[in-house]
């Protein structure tokens, strides 16, 4: 009885270590369960007819794919899947019963997506709406701080584009300074244009979800904006969380420039806890048994005097107090990085890298001009040097 036991722990082991990793080129029904499985509040939304998420052309339709990074195909057909008015739950319950396993993902995905871009976008109406009356927001910036704690995480872990989330994080950074605690009592149209422009990168994602409540703010009082501005917090948080088996972390492969090991070439390790970059030069990557077998640089071969592990971690302002640096998936990313201490963009040129990372924590992106800075701003340990990244491209492999 005892052995029965144990092989259904090591069963649930192993079950939960497959989840690790999803390959987007080769979705299975497995890693639909398990989506189903992590996200069981979404199961039962209602989707409604939407022109980005159900898009016709050449006489088909199609779902359009979420993920930030490049892959294979950039849409999936759905034809014979009835989606208008259906819950969630059944028209992934469909796909599996025809095998469209990766139509089953896609859909599931976009509803995420569309979930987490809406309550963005009525947080930025909501906030450019008080602005105008003079109210001040610094209370709700808290909450939606708080919210962000939990979508950022689920955003990154899903490869779904971050560029709404970190407009609005740029926003409030930019006016940090000017405005004593974010209480923004005058009305401010650069603050208000600021906001637009980020309610400008998601218009085309809302609404994929059928809601109880889709009411203008425009003449809204402050104190209905207030009670609709708690009511979208809790539409998030009755829906949008992530189960507390479920990892946070999660390997994603199948990405069109996927990175391997430079020395086995067999080894995919564009996860930041297996990267070893090359020191002095700066190079990488390889796998850790790699590490302990080269000796030269395959990129310049130059000597390897040491091996640096990478900790990339994903920068954030305003989400501070619970939140913690979310370790990114892939140390190499078709987005622009950012530095962990002032969150500029840090933009390579063909001939010079501006990635920059401390030694020996291996923390970073830091911009040319914050690794200047004798501590880490993401631990305690002692600084004792500092190395500049050189990832080179060389046939669309990535060293």
């Amino acid at each position: 009885m005892l052995l029965n036991k144990w092989k259904l722990i090591i069963i649930f082991i192993q079950t939960i270590n497959q989840s690790i990793c999803v390959d987007l080129n080769n979705i299975t029904e497995n890693d639909v369960d398990k989506l189903q499985m992590e996200y069981r509040n979404m199961n039962h939304v209602i989707l409604v007819e939407h022109p980005y998420y159900i898009k016709s052309h050449d006489g088909e339709n199609f779902c359009p794919v979420p993920y930030s990074h490049p892959v294979d195909y950039t849409e999936v057909p759905y034809e014979g899947i009835e989606i208008i008015d259906k819950s969630l739950k059944d028209v992934v319950s469909n796909c599996v019963a025809e095998k469209k396993y990766k139509l089953a993902y896609t859909i599931f995905m976009n509803a995420i997506e569309s979930m987490a871009y809406t309550y963005m976008y009525r947080f930025c109406e909501f906030a450019r709406a008080m602005n105008k009356r003079g109210a001040e927001i610094s209370f709700y910036l808290k909450l939606f701080s708080d919210e962000l704690t939990e979508l950022i995480p689920i955003i990154n872990r899903e490869w779904i584009s971050p560029e709404p989330y970190e407009c609005i994080l740029d926003v409030y950074k930019k006016y940090e300074k000017k405005n004593n605690k974010y209480k923004f009592k005058r009305k401010n149209e650069n603050y208000r244009n600021d906001l637009l422009n980020c309610m400008k990168l998601i218009k085309d994602k809302l609404n994929f979800l059928k809601e109880p409540h889709e009411i203008s703010m425009k003449y809204m009082s402050t104190r209905q904006l207030k009670n609709y501005h708690d009511l979208n917090n809790q539409v998030i948080r009755d829906h949008l969380t992530l189960e507390q088996f479920a990892l946070g972390y999660k390997d994603i492969t199948g990405d069109k420039y996927q990175s391997y090991c430079t020395r086995c070439k067999r080894e995919h390790i564009g996860t930041t806890y297996e990267i070893y970059i090359f020191a002095q030069c700066g190079h990488g990557w390889c796998c850790e048994w790699c590490s302990r077998q080269l000796t030269e640089c395959p990129v310049c071969h130059q000597d390897i005097k040491s091996f640096q592990e990478l900790n990339i971690r994903t920068s954030v302002s305003i989400v501070t107090e619970k939140y913690w640096n979310l370790q990114t998936r892939c140390a190499i990313d078709r987005r622009k990085v950012r530095c962990v201490r002032c969150r500029s963009h840090i933009i390579d040129d063909d001939d010079h890298s501006n990635r920059h990372i401390m030694i020996p924590c291996g923390h970073g992106w830091y911009c040319s001009k914050c690794i200047k800075e004798k501590k880490c701003s993401l631990c305690p340990r002692e600084i004792t040097d500092k190395l500049c990244v050189n990832l080179k491209k060389k046939n669309e492999e990535i060293y």
